[in-house]
């Protein structure tokens, strides 16, 4: 292995940490996406269960009822923005393993290259140190002549 299929090498390590680096990324920016979608999807399961009871209510539990229903899509509207941030986080760190995977499926090819260009130069050299028999030169003759 000469120096440069040993640094491709050594590239292809970097490469492949950054690629996990990304994919880790990319699965936590993923589980908050999914986190914050649970929490307004139980927000918005408390306020459809959130329903006026029949018949003679007490006006304090009307107050109680309207100010929970109030405080539920006070906290629903609070958590579109960090909605909209975590699912361009997510696209963002797609976009990143994306790109350290083929930087890494790339360094892999370059490092295949050179290794393979490394056996073809050591066959060479192995074929320009074999000893070289001379023969004499000889006249080949061929049924009934020469050629």
């Amino acid at each position: 292995m000469n120096a440069r299929t040993a640094r491709r090498k050594r590239i292809i390590r970097v490469r492949t940490v950054e690629h996990q680096m990304a994919e880790a990324n990319l699965a936590r920016a993923t589980g908050e996406l999914a986190s914050l979608v649970e929490l307004s999807k139980r927000l918005e399961t408390l306020r459809a269960d959130l329903a006026m009871a029949k018949g003679e209510v007490a006006g304090r539990a009307l107050n109680t009822i309207g100010e929970l229903g109030m405080r539920l899509d006070m906290a629903k509207e609070n958590l579109v923005a960090p909605l909209v941030n975590a699912n361009s986080r997510r696209e963002q760190a797609g976009v990143m393993a994306q790109s350290a995977m083929v930087k890494e499926e790339s360094a892999v090819r370059l490092y295949e290259r050179s290794r393979l260009s490394d056996v073809r130069e050591q066959e060479r050299r192995t074929d320009a140190n074999r000893p070289h028999r001379r023969r004499a030169m000889s006249l080949r003759l061929l049924d009934g002549g020469a050629a």
